[in-house]
């Protein structure tokens, strides 16, 4: 399949503009309903990757680089090959690749460090691609596919008795941490954008939606964010820009939510107050023992080898359940464990960059398509990193690769912004030329 897809999809992306639209919206869609493949497939291992996995997003990806290198459309357009941020992202897969010499078991690193290099990849394109208001726009269409098409799933889920839904992807927190990140970008174009009417109604459909879904899924952790991420939206867009639009959206949240909250309120409360004390316990002890991993080895103990060394080493004298021994609950532990105290920095200062890059567009106060994505996609990271403090879920692969992507657009919406500058100067200019022009045939006659 793979032989065959990528020449033919390569193939029609150059020869038709249409196809190439095509491909680049099935090449974002496509991470949102993972077929993939495990290659040298170890299903019974607890680890966050269990395969050398390789599917119809890396078709899609391959194919939009090759045609990025090969359309004679794309001759106009510079690529750059190494985006912003690049360094620190060069130096984690460096701490990566060096992890699977260190590991107890190389595989399981492997399984790891094909992952990252498939997010960087979706990163690449994604920042390569997006130029234009229009390419905003296109995303924002791409993404609203996403969200209706995981309702569709949620709903069906709900209709055959599954009581946290989760969607396509494998479990209720992956999809909560999901679908919360597309709510912080929609809600933000709620508040600020000034487009069309139908335009409105779609964000408003995908924000309702989506916030519908990570109520359904009872996360805890992603219903606090989520609060969190909306408070911090309308402070980041009254900052970009006061506005009486705004205000109406405020009021029509409050109306629209009040009952929404009265009839779920009572499940959200038994949720938060009647979880298992157990469940609080088994974390402690993951985190004792990532911690003891973190001492004990200077580069950790192997990408993806935590289960393995808290199943297989003396390190499962941290917990006596064999059932809680899978993957201990918080991404920056997980890192200081696989990768040493090393790989947790190179991480840490390779997703901060992103809030310095995002922050910066924000402080310039465009109130335009650019400042607007920036703040959603900012918050958006806010609630991802938030979360992960009691959660793996970067690790999952549904959310490393919408991560790469959303960080990808994130990169590009510099240059987005100079080109929408130099756009406006040229409509200026050409307006300015018009009217010269007429005002020298009113003089000669």
């Amino acid at each position: 399949m793979t032989a065959c897809v990528i020449p033919a999809a390569t193939w029609m992306a150059i020869k038709y503009e249409w196809a190439e639209r095509l491909l680049v919206a099935a090449a974002f869609f496509s991470t949102s309903y993972l077929i993939d493949i495990n290659f040298v497939s170890m299903e019974m291992y607890r680890g966050d990757t269990r395969g050398f996995e390789f599917g119809v997003t890396d078709w899609m990806v391959i194919s939009l680089i090759l045609v990025m290198h090969l359309s004679p459309r794309w001759k106009k357009r510079k690529l750059t090959y190494f985006p912003p941020n690049s360094i620190p992202i060069l130096l984690y897969l460096l701490m990566a690749m060096i992890s699977v010499a260190v590991s107890y078991v190389a595989v399981y690193s492997g399984f790891g460090l094909l992952k990252i290099i498939r997010g960087i990849s979706v990163y690449w394109v994604a920042f390569n691609y997006l130029r234009s208001e229009e390419d905003i726009r296109f995303v924002l269409m791409v993404l609203a596919a996403i969200v209706c098409m995981e309702f569709f799933l949620v709903v069906q889920q709900r209709m055959v008795g599954v009581y946290r839904p989760p969607g396509s992807t494998p479990h209720s927190n992956t999809l909560a941490v999901y679908i919360n990140m597309m709510n912080m970008i929609f809600f933000s174009f709620m508040l600020g954008d000034k487009g069309r009417k139908s335009t409105h109604k779609m964000y408003w459909i995908c924000f309702c939606l989506g916030s519908v879904m990570v109520v359904a899924s009872l996360s805890r952790g992603a219903l606090v964010s989520m609060v969190l991420g909306y408070t911090f939206i309308l402070m980041l867009s009254f900052y970009d820009k006061p506005s009486t639009q705004k205000w109406k959206v405020i009021g029509i949240l409050l109306l629209v939510s009040l009952p929404v909250l009265v009839k779920v309120a009572p499940v959200i409360i038994d949720r938060f107050v009647n979880a298992p004390e157990e469940s609080g316990a088994s974390r402690g002890y993951a985190n004792q023992a990532a911690l003891a991993m973190a001492k004990d080895h200077p580069f950790g103990v192997g990408l993806n080898n935590y289960s393995y060394a808290i199943n297989e080493t003396n390190y499962v004298r941290f917990i006596d359940d064999p059932v809680d021994r899978g993957i201990v609950h918080n991404i920056y532990l997980l890192h200081a464990s696989e990768l040493g105290w090393g790989g947790l920095v190179t991480f840490l200062i390779m997703i901060g960059n992103f809030f310095v890059i995002g922050i910066k567009l924000i402080l310039k106060r465009r109130n335009n398509v650019v400042s607007i994505l920036a703040t959603g996609i900012v918050v958006a990271m806010f609630t991802l990193w938030f979360q992960s403090m009691l959660e793996w879920l970067f690790r999952q692969t549904y959310v490393t690769v919408e991560f790469f992507m959303l960080a990808g657009f994130l990169a590009a919406l510099s240059r987005v912004d100079v080109n929408i500058i130099q756009e406006r100067k040229n409509v200026r200019r050409k307006k300015v030329m018009l009217w010269m022009a007429m005002n020298r045939k009113l003089v000669v006659r």
